[in-house]
């Protein structure tokens, strides 16, 4: 299997957490499984190396710069409330976000990483799978091919982390590109952007939510491996996978700290008897009163 991993980040925080990422995928991945790097311009950042190509993501998506253009001032679009005169409309309060502002509305940020995965999806056309990483993971001992292959099913479309309730968790996603629909898959993707559909969600305007909506338009065209282990009561799906015995998944307040937590983990997690999970924190840091 022909395995192309991708990433991109935010402006400003390659030295905070990516380029950690990036050296563990080059350290830990098999040695024929290269990395594009998606940017925004930031050529400062550009490292040589013959597994990673760096992909200028404006230049590359112009419907992308567009749609950010088109919005980038209209508050709503970016996730507040107070609309504008011909701004976007929120019908949605999302689960958490009843009438108050909200990062699952923040359209213009989230468009950045569907563009990206939409121009995988249509160019790299000599490889079976094309996997998504957040930048903010890191892949602390190495993974096999043989787990990555039984992750990434012939016959599926979508490999993903599914959260009851909610929408997937994204941090990991595998693009079958075999698939019979992948290609109109990512051209109806784009689209939801192009014309504004997006914002008709209720729920969320995230690349969570635009793949949660188009596998359930989908129906049994858009076969999904779902890869979650953990219940309905334990967020952190993805280290609860068997992804959480090569990858840590820096959600939230463990960008901060670097780590996730022991307290992440479910109890009888295989992963809390690895030697890194042995020396992480606890637990998070209690909140400030």
């Amino acid at each position: 299997m022909k395995i192309k991993v991708i990433t991109s980040y935010k402006p400003g925080t390659f030295d905070t957490f990516t380029k950690r990422s990036i050296q563990s995928i080059l350290d830990n991945w098999p040695n024929d499984i290269d990395i594009y790097i998606y940017h925004e311009s930031q050529t400062k950042d550009i490292f040589e190396h013959p597994r990673v190509k760096w992909i200028d993501l404006h230049k590359a998506q112009p419907e992308l710069v567009k749609f950010k253009q088109k919005h980038k001032n209209d508050p709503v679009a970016n996730g507040e409330l107070q609309e504008i005169p011909g701004g976007v409309h929120r019908e949605g309060s999302g689960p958490g976000a009843i009438g108050k502002g909200s990062f699952l509305f923040q359209a213009v940020r989230f468009a950045n990483k569907v563009f990206c995965v939409t121009h995988s999806l249509k160019t790299l056309n000599d490889y079976d799978y094309v996997v998504w990483l957040d930048a903010d993971t890191y892949t602390f001992r190495p993974i096999p091919k043989d787990v990555l292959e039984k992750l990434l099913p012939q016959n599926t479309l979508v490999t993903y982390l599914s959260r009851e309730g909610v929408d997937p968790e994204c941090g990991f996603v595998g693009y079958n590109l075999k698939h019979s629909h992948i290609k109109s898959f990512a051209n109806d993707w784009e689209k939801m952007y192009i014309s504004n559909n997006v914002f008709k969600l209720t729920w969320g305007w995230t690349d969570c939510s635009t793949l949660r909506h188009l596998i359930d338009k989908l129906g049994k065209n858009a076969k999904v491996n779902n890869i979650s282990q953990a219940t309905s009561f334990k967020p952190h799906v993805f280290i609860n996978s068997e992804l959480g015995l090569y990858i840590d998944h820096f959600k939230g307040k463990r960008k901060q700290m670097g780590t996730s937590v022991v307290n992440d983990l479910l109890p009888d997690s295989e992963a809390t008897k690895l030697d890194y999970w042995k020396q992480v924190p606890t637990s998070l840091p209690e909140k400030k009163k």
